[in-house]
């Protein structure tokens, strides 16, 4: 099944079970053999969750490592394992980065890599917040910038082979969830989220529009 909210800027539980996830909509996905799951997803069927292993792979700035940081410990809370070896992990959890083409594109090379080996893959970040059109990611499932606290939810519906999409505003995750930090020194503490589309530095291309007007205007005069 796919399962996608549509509730923008609406509070949604943190923790739940499918038909609490808030406003979604669920559709039947047709495989090869008609409505049925493919085999390896009914065996994980039959496993407990909370018990897999998750490969969790970070790209980006300070945020997207609090974020992981967060995500690693609810994960964890629950009871999945986190692993650090790709290939013994039973889901990867892929936070991205969209500031600039090589972390996208290595991000990308990931996400293909999962799908060609049939592991379940969970995509996060900036690439799949900022473009939920980009080719690759239409059948992968996404958990938002300010979804992060619902990661169980996604992760375990994953698992299930279905294809989960949170990707509605809403607040922002509270600061007292889990978290395992990668630093036991450095505190990362999120005061944003989102992107306003005006660093100079970034590949948008509206910003890089702006920067070189402003740079090119007194050549013009």
């Amino acid at each position: 099944m796919d399962i996608e909210d549509v509730g923008a800027g609406v509070d949604a539980p943190t923790r739940g079970s499918q038909k609490d996830i808030n406003k979604a909509l669920v559709f039947p996905k047709k495989t090869a053999e008609g409505n049925k799951h493919p085999s390896s997803f009914d065996e994980t069927k039959s496993s407990v969750p909370g018990t897999q292993k998750i490969y969790l792979k970070t790209y980006g700035c300070s945020h997207n490592v609090s974020d992981s940081e967060y995500m690693e410990g609810i994960l964890t809370n629950y009871g999945y394992r986190m692993e650090t070896d790709p290939a013994k992990a039973d889901l990867w959890l892929l936070n991205s980065c969209t500031v600039k083409d090589p972390s996208q594109a290595a991000f990308m090379h990931l996400v293909h890599k999962a799908k060609d080996i049939g592991t379940p893959v969970v995509v996060a970040g900036c690439v799949s917040q900022a473009d939920q059109s980009i080719k690759g990611l239409e059948d992968v499932s996404v958990v938002g910038i300010s979804q992060i606290d619902r990661v169980v939810e996604v992760v375990e519906q994953t698992l299930l082979g279905d294809t989960v999409k949170l990707l509605a505003k809403k607040s922002l995750p509270a600061l007292d969830l889990p978290k395992i930090r990668k630093n036991r020194l450095v505190e990362i503490i999120p005061l944003s989220t989102g992107c306003l589309g005006s660093c100079t530095y970034c590949k948008v291309s509206l910003s890089l529009r702006v920067y070189f007007s402003v740079l090119l205007a007194p050549c013009l005069l």
